[in-house]
């Protein structure tokens, strides 16, 4: 390790009476690390069309209801199934990381916490340090997830607590999928960088600025690169409320695209950054004459395809750990306003506030905005639902390339802030930078620019020093975690509740899936010609989504599926589809009747404006073999066979 200066070992003593102790007792010994090793997993987020989505707070959309949304419009479509993805590097249990990631809005500690126990459980060892459980912040994932109560109806809509079993589920089978696949790996890392897939979109502070750095770590099995981890800054809101649609959102576009862009099947793993101030933007990218596409889906493919472009050129300079150390650690520090160190008469919240001043108007000038008044207005969380305590915070090091976490959505300059104090007064600059991971604190901004108001500003729960003091508490935890490496024993807080309900049946009503109508009956079938600006759409009568989406399959003449330029199947879970559903009698008219029409329209544009997804399907003839669940046995329903000009 480096040489600890005296300026750094204040910096640890201080952490370490921050992070809620001492600094507890190093292992005596520690075993050497095994040889390396990695796997992969990934899992469908089993969340049901019908859904709210998290981050919109679609109050006034219209849209049908259904059992599985409450608060929030319900969805009625799918475009990139959401999902979990995971990977593990470990050399051993004392030099292991799990990047574990969630196409959700957030990441909520007390789901990060039942997923540890979850795996530790399988595992039948302690778990909590290796996690790394960061949300690509899509605005279409699912909610229903946080018990909170209170505001937290409003910013998540009610708690479900049968999803959120199915959810902590999904999640720790993901991890368990890549503790199955360990292989001999080695990794390395590179850095590529992209400025135009993304925008300011902060006008309060009165700049135009964008941090375009994207670190990659990148994993190789057997001679070929296997996984990808990187990060990159861009709010996930590429599709609009109104368009009542689950999806992996932008996050999803540049997965595909990296996955789409190689010769052999590679998983993609995209952490969000400094993504509060940074939206899509529309990159300039190659198109082709193809398909109208709904509102939304061109802008998924031109992000994806723009820095999937960026991170393939960095690849050829990837730095090769051959003996890398390999560990992480998690601690929990206090988040409250005593621990922040407000005065008496500032930010008067005892249990945390949101949405500040959301009704005023501000102005774009910033030599003009300074509004004193900013956090008097704010909506309080109450007493019996308050906001959390505590959050998380988590360090580590592959090789040479080390990595901080940050809890929630942080603003650009206050992540370069974060990584300035790492370099200037702990030595490190070859930090990559994971934000939306461990926990969800809302936005977090430097303090001056809290006070300039805005969307961003009142997104704070802890008001304008939270950003200021998570960039400490985020030092101090770097500081305490290189210096010592790995360690087994710690004195700090206790982690919270995985949620307040008693599991059981005695707790929740579980859902019964509404029975079927002529199950697997085509309703509209695939025409016999189509040309390259032309959708094919197959209508089917399916099952309750609560049992799933249905999974359609591209499959040509031949009967063999078709393959995406990685060699895989092309599914109607990724971007080449969009699912819909419509049902009779409609929920408004009968929530549960005795039995319910489910139909399922499957929709596939022959060819998109942005091409590299999809091979050009000009000449050949194709079906689509389609998968739909059932409370048994899946069935297997054929389309017609078409021809495409």
């Amino acid at each position: 390790m480096m040489t600890m200066t005296r300026t750094m070992w204040v910096l640890i003593g201080v952490g370490a009476l921050a992070l809620g102790g001492c600094d507890g007792e190093k292992a005596a010994s520690l075993p050497e690390p095994e040889p390396l090793q990695a796997g992969v997993g990934r899992v469908r987020i089993p969340a049901p069309v019908g859904i709210g989505t998290v981050g919109y707070s679609a109050f006034d959309v219209e849209a049908e209801p259904s059992p599985f949304a409450e608060i929030y419009a319900a969805t009625d479509k799918v475009h990139g199934h959401p999902e979990f993805k995971a990977v593990v590097l470990t050399r051993g249990p004392d030099y292991e990381i799990v990047f574990l990631r969630s196409d959700t809005v957030g990441i909520f500690q007390h789901i990060r916490r039942a997923v540890a126990l979850e795996v530790e459980s399988r595992l039948g060892r302690p778990f909590d340090d290796a996690l790394v459980f960061g949300a690509t912040h899509t605005h279409s994932g699912p909610g229903r997830v946080v018990d909170g109560g209170g505001l937290y109806d409003i910013i998540a809509d009610e708690f479900l607590p049968e999803f959120y079993l199915n959810l902590v589920d999904a999640a720790a089978t993901a991890v368990m999928m890549a503790f199955d696949d360990l292989a001999p790996a080695r990794v390395g890392h590179t850095w590529a960088s992209n400025a135009v897939a993304h925008e300011d979109r902060r006008c309060d502070d009165g700049l135009d600025y964008t941090n375009d750095t994207i670190p990659v770590i990148v994993v190789e099995r057997e001679g070929e690169i296997d996984a990808l981890i990187f990060s990159y800054a861009v709010h996930g809101t590429g599709l609009d409320a109104d368009d009542l649609t689950l999806s992996r959102d932008v996050s999803g576009g540049i997965e595909a695209f990296v996955e789409a862009e190689f010769d052999h099947p590679v998983l993609a793993v995209f952490f969000n950054s400094w993504g509060a101030d940074m939206r899509p933007a529309h990159p300039q990218v190659p198109t082709q004459e193809g398909a109208d596409l709904p509102s939304g889906h061109q802008q998924l493919l031109e992000v994806g395809r723009s820095v999937s472009d960026s991170i393939h050129e960095a690849l050829g300079s990837v730095v090769w750990e051959e003996d890398p150390l390999i560990f992480t650690e998690a601690h929990r520090v206090k988040l409250n306003r005593e621990a922040i160190g407000y005065a008496e008469d500032e930010f008067k919240y005892e249990w945390g506030a949101v949405y500040c001043s959301t009704s005023r108007s501000f102005d774009c000038d910033a030599a003009t905005n300074d509004y004193p008044w900013f956090d008097d207005a704010c909506l309080p969380f109450p007493e019996q639902f308050p906001a959390p305590d505590q959050t998380v915070l988590s360090a580590g090091q592959i090789g040479s390339l080390y990595f901080v976490t940050f809890p929630g959505e942080p603003g650009t300059l206050l992540a370069e802030e974060l990584l300035r104090r790492i370099d200037e007064n702990l030595g490190y600059t070859n930090v990559a930078f994971f934000g939306y991971t461990q926990d969800y604190c809302g936005y977090s901004i430097l303090e001056d620019d809290w006070w300039q108001g805005g969307y961003e500003a009142g997104g704070a729960i802890w008001g304008p020093r939270q950003g200021a003091y998570l960039v400490d508490m985020a030092e101090a935890t770097f500081a305490r975690v290189l210096d010592s490496g790995p360690r087994v024993v710690r004195d700090e807080l206790a982690p919270p509740p995985i949620a307040t309900f008693v599991v059981g049946p005695d707790r929740y009503e579980p859902y019964v899936p509404t029975p079927p109508v002529d199950l697997g009956i085509v309703v509209t079938d695939a025409t016999a010609l189509y040309d390259a600006t032309d959708i094919v759409q197959i209508t089917l009568l399916g099952s309750d989504p609560w049992l799933g989406t249905p999974v359609a399959t591209l499959v040509d003449g031949a009967g063999d599926p078709v393959l995406a330029p990685n060699g895989v199947p092309i599914t109607s879970d990724g971007y080449a589809f969009w699912v819909e559903l419509a049902v009779d009698p409609l929920y408004s008219v009968e929530m549960f009747p005795a039995s319910r029409s489910f139909y399922w329209t499957i929709a596939m544009p022959v060819r998109q404006p942005v091409g590299g997804l999809v091979p050009d399907l000009s000449g050949g003839t194709y079906f689509l073999r389609i998968t739909v669940p059932t409370e048994n046995d899946p069935l297997e329903v054929d389309s017609a066979i078409f021809g495409v000009q």
